[in-house]
Formats: structure tokens, sequence, C-alpha cells
């Protein structure tokens, strides 16, 4: 009888010990924001990483490149929210500028200096994720609309008045699709922080769509820094 209890205590031992082990692993990924930054044919310059609040931006850190082009930045983030990333080569060149999602975890990010700000990897952030199948999604629509207004251009100087009011017909109806397509995106992604950040930044427009957009968060969406901005706009 003795063997079996000593048997017993020593597996609910083993249990919490597991548990403990778990515990603490959950606690180390979710200390904060662990930026890793490569930004590749970068020899010299700044970065300056800040974030926007009430339109003003805040410096959060800076760091100064000379040779190792990759920085490591730690941070404790209230929640996700869009942090900014200023490359400044101090050249007289004006300043670059980049962003993404950030949450509290490993963020790995790879861009270059040739296409910084147009080109960007970010790995680690499932806020920055559904953003950037956003921005890609958009990209499709914009390119379409460039194409018309080449084509427009071009009827322009051939006096082609019947054609370039079907074209401006046809980016109207672009811009239409467009944004019940970025409404609809926000939405079905209401249980994220880009759902209200999405809202704010594209669909202003509209109060309409900005309250049913609002009206499908979730409630732990409701209380972060963009729900609460939504809200203000919606009010």
């Amino acid at each position: 009888m003795t063997s079996l209890n000593s048997l017993c205590l020593n597996s609910m031992r083993l249990k919490l010990l597991y548990i403990f082990i778990l515990f603490l692993g959950c606690n180390t990924n979710n200390e904060g924001l662990d930026l890793n930054l490569q930004i590749k044919g970068l020899k010299k310059g700044e970065i300056i990483i800040k974030k926007l609040n009430d339109s003003a931006f805040i410096s959060l850190d800076s760091f100064q490149v000379n040779g190792n082009n990759k920085i490591n930045f730690k941070y404790i983030l209230t929640e996700p929210e869009m942090i900014f990333l200023d490359l400044n080569l101090n050249d007289g060149s004006e300043t670059k500028t980049t962003n993404f999602f950030a949450e509290n975890s490993k963020i790995d990010i790879e861009t270059s200096l040739e296409n910084y700000g147009f080109n960007i990897s970010v790995k680690g952030s499932v806020n920055d994720s559904i953003y950037r199948d956003y921005i890609s999604l958009n990209k499709k629509f914009n390119n379409q609309k460039l194409d018309l207004y080449e084509r427009s251009f071009n009827n322009v100087k051939s006096n082609n008045k019947d054609s370039l009011k079907i074209i401006e017909n046809l980016i109207i109806n672009i811009n239409t699709r467009q944004f019940l397509h970025n409404a609809n995106y926000a939405v079905r992604n209401s249980n994220y922080e880009v759902a209200p950040y999405i809202a704010i930044t594209d669909l202003y427009e509209s109060k309409k769509i900005l309250d049913t957009i609002y009206k499908s968060l979730d409630e732990k969406i409701i209380g972060s820094k963009y729900g609460i901005q939504l809200k203000k706009m919606v009010e």
C-alpha cells in the first residue's frame, strides 16, 4: 500500500513538473516583442522605431547601423499595433519608412535598402500576415486602375471622349468593388486588431460601413486601441 501511495505521489509530482515547464515556456514566448530586423545592402544609417499615438509619432528606440545590417529590438506591447521603421541614411536624402503589425512574439523582418518601404517579409505576427494579404489583394485592384488611367491618358491625347467616359465608369466600378471588398475583409477578420485598423485608415469615408465593422468586432477587439478609435469615428 505504501509503495502504491509513493507511486501515485511521484506521478503527481511529474505532472506538476510538466505543467510548470509548459507555464515557463508560455511565459517565455509572451514576454514581449522580440524583433529581428535585417536590411540587405544597408551599410550605414539610422533606424528609428516609432508608433502613432493621438496623431503624433512617439519614438520607441533608434539604432545606428555601421557595417552590421542586423538589428534586434525588444519591447513589451500593451496590445498588437502598427509599428513604423524609419530609415535615415544621413546623406541628405529623404527618410524612408516601412511598417508592420507588431505583436508580443518573436518577429523576423527582412527587407532591402533598394526596396525599403515597398518590399518587406514579416514572419511571426498573425495580424501582420492578415495585413499583408490585405495589401496584396488591394494591389491587384490598384494595378487594374493604373492600366485604366494609362488608357485614359492615351484617349485624352486622341480626343476620344466616348472611350474616356467608358474608362471613367470602369474606374468608378473598381473603386466600389474595392471598397466593399475591404469592408468585408475587415468583417471577416473581426477577431483581430487589424480589422479596426483597416476601417479607420481605409474606410473612413462611409460612417455606415464603419458602424457595420464596429458591430462585428469581438469584445476584446472593441476595447483595443484601434477599436476605441473606430468607436469615436462611429459616434
